[in-house]
């Protein structure tokens, strides 16, 4: 029996029909929407096939998809997967060169698909490929650059090209990104602050971001003119390591190349933490402070909407609370750390409790 209509039979069943269940939670909304450049619209059906694999890699966290036949069958019939699209042209620069020589820009078309998340979670699921959900943290990323002995942060400002292109692989990757605007406020912190990870000045400088993960980088140019990059990620919220990349990890032959393979790092270190992809199991979860129908309704429907989830079974319905059987393909720590993102549940009682269930308290509507 469908969650809902099981509460509805056990409280206030003539008041359910009524209700406007609504739950909120900080997502990546722009997750399931790709972009691609065509050259007219007669182009939609390649382009289709290639927004696509675009959008199973922010899916499923992986920098690439791994030789899978359910994947090969669904990139040729890319055309099941969406439900919407729209054709929009945008003047854009040839090259940075004409750009600054102000030489007209070119009238690009460019492709907006939509695809349906339930359909690309279905093809996932057969592929036995991981989910990562649109519940994501946001990140901060702080990188100072060396170059012929001199340092400076990556900025909106002074070196545009490469926040432009952080932003650009952060949306292929599926991730709410910024680099610092290095203004009046952010000239606090110094490029060797940075250099040096001296948290306490860049932590004092991004409360004002109000992102969860701040990222700091090193940028290097060597003497043959390669460079080489590494990274180290904290949680905003307690400065918890959350990776850490060994020195001269990344080499490549542009500063942009290494800016670029940030993001990669960034996104690899989440995915891992984040995406779901074990055995389907029943977890046994408790939420309280839930105490009208509209509240329990608006928990479930919240559950019932996060990708990580695929099923949930109503075990007992009390004044204040609600007992469930999560069936998830997370572990059971997992499940936790991603029902406590987004404000709407706050743990009680975690995995730290050996043989107990997980304990949460409603924070959402209702």
């Amino acid at each position: 029996m469908h969650p809902v209509k099981a509460l509805a039979r056990t409280v206030l069943p003539m008041l359910l029909a009524t209700l406007a269940v609504c739950a909120h939670a900080d997502i990546v909304r722009w997750l399931y929407d790709v972009d691609i450049p065509v050259a007219s619209q007669a182009e939609r059906q390649r382009a289709a096939r290639t927004g696509l694999g675009q959008l199973l890699v922010r899916v499923t966290g992986l920098a690439e998809l791994p030789p899978n036949p359910e994947i090969r069958t669904a990139l040729r019939e890319a055309e099941n997967y969406y439900g919407r699209f729209e054709f929009w042209t945008e003047r854009v620069a040839d090259d940075d060169a004409a750009s600054e020589a102000g030489a007209d820009a070119a009238e690009t078309m460019f492709l907006r698909i939509h695809y349906e998340p339930a359909t690309v979670l279905g093809l996932l699921r057969r592929a036995g490929l991981p989910v990562w959900s649109v519940d994501r943290p946001s990140v901060l990323v702080w990188i100072a650059i060396e170059t012929d002995g001199a340092r400076q942060i990556v900025s909106s400002g002074s070196t545009a090209d490469l926040a432009a292109a952080l932003q650009q692989q952060a949306r292929r990757r599926g991730i709410e990104l910024s680099a610092p605007s290095m203004d009046l406020t952010d000239l606090g912190v110094a490029p060797g602050a940075v250099w040096g990870r001296f948290w306490n000045p860049v932590e004092a400088a991004s409360k004002r971001y109000r992102r969860d993960v701040i990222v700091l980088g090193r940028v290097a140019e060597r003497a043959d003119g390669s460079w080489v990059a590494d990274w180290e990620l904290r949680s905003m919220d307690d400065a918890k390591l959350l990776g850490r990349s060994e020195p001269g990890t990344v080499r490549a032959e542009t500063a942009t190349e290494a800016v670029v393979a940030s993001v990669d790092f960034v996104a690899d270190t989440l995915a891992e933490r984040f995406a779901v992809g074990g055995r389907l199991d029943a977890i046994a979860v408790t939420i309280r402070g839930a105490s009208t129908i509209a509240a329990y309704a608006s928990v479930l429907d919240y559950l019932q909407s996060r990708e990580y989830i695929e099923r949930l079974d109503v075990k007992t319905v009390a004044r204040d609370a609600l007992t469930l059987k999560l069936h998830s393909r997370s572990s059971t720590a997992q499940l936790e750390e991603l029902l406590s993102m987004g404000g709407s549940l706050s743990v009680v009682r975690g995995t730290g409790a050996l043989g107990q269930p997980l304990e949460f308290e409603w924070r959402g509507d209702g």
